[in-house]
């Protein structure tokens, strides 16, 4: 039984991910696109890189590598080859974004745990400061 409870949870965990990366790649893709008057093909992966850092932050590294996948294939296809045809470089563009967003991720989800370790010692410390009152 406790299997089926850890498997449900690991999959709904995972599911939120999904859905959490969506979000921030649609975002990303919509901001974007609505900057694409003013930038044309300049710059388009700069949202997406923003939006690999805050998936690591609020959900870890699956959200975030999802997020780098997703907004590599789509700021690929919408904005360096809109046409069916890449551009020149658009290749080399997408793996410097990947080669840039990979130590991003790393460094938002050390963040994130650093994080959890200090709430957990405040809350220990509160535990047993209001336990000694």
């Amino acid at each position: 039984m406790a299997l089926k409870k850890r498997t449900a949870s690991v999959v709904a965990s995972a599911l939120i991910s999904v859905v959490v990366a969506a979000i921030l790649v649609g975002v990303a893709t919509a901001v974007r696109a609505s900057l694409t008057p003013y930038l044309g093909a300049l710059s388009p992966f700069m949202l997406y890189v923003a939006a690999v850092l805050v998936a690591g932050l609020i959900r870890g590294p699956f959200c975030g590598a999802l997020v780098m996948l997703a907004g590599g294939v789509i700021g690929y296809r919408f904005f360096l080859s809109p046409n069916g045809v890449a551009q020149h470089g658009a290749m080399i563009a997408l793996m410097l974004f990947w080669g840039v967003s990979a130590p991003v991720l790393v460094t938002a989800n050390e963040l994130r745990n650093q994080l959890g370790r200090a709430m957990a010692r405040l809350s220990a410390a509160l535990d047993r400061s209001g336990r000694t009152a």
